[in-house]
């Protein structure tokens, strides 16, 4: 069975870091980026089964980020992309909702919360 890739798009770093580390335990490939820029970069090459992308972050919000993907598809698809963040507004829920696949808000996840979403979006696109 292929190890499934899951980039993290997250600036705060003890949160990039215990996401990290609790995926990378249950055996995914892990991949970060600190920020909007970075991100868009790592998804424009592409590949990952799994995107979890935070939507407050310098240099370019995780809204534009999509937006840019859109508008230029990656080298390889990147099946699925899951904005993980503190926004709860329903008009930030239904715009991050038009341009990826999921979300999460980060308040009410735990790290083992956290493992049962990623296994349950990587089912559902596979």
């Amino acid at each position: 069975m292929d190890q499934k890739r899951i980039l993290i798009v997250e600036d705060d770093l003890f949160l990039r870091e215990l996401y990290t580390d609790v995926l990378s335990a249950e055996g995914y490939k892990v991949d970060a980026a600190a920020d909007g820029e970075e991100a868009l970069q790592k998804m424009k090459v592409g590949g990952y089964n799994l995107v979890l992308l935070d939507i407050i972050m310098p240099k370019m919000d995780g809204l534009e980020v999509m937006r840019q993907i859109q508008n230029t598809p990656p080298q390889a698809p990147n099946k699925c992309v899951v904005f993980l963040t503190n926004l709860d507004k329903d008009e930030e829920i239904r715009t991050a909702l038009k341009l990826g696949n999921g979300y999460l808000i980060k308040s009410q996840i735990t790290p083992g919360s956290l493992v049962e979403e990623v296994k349950m979006y990587l089912d559902k696109y596979k």
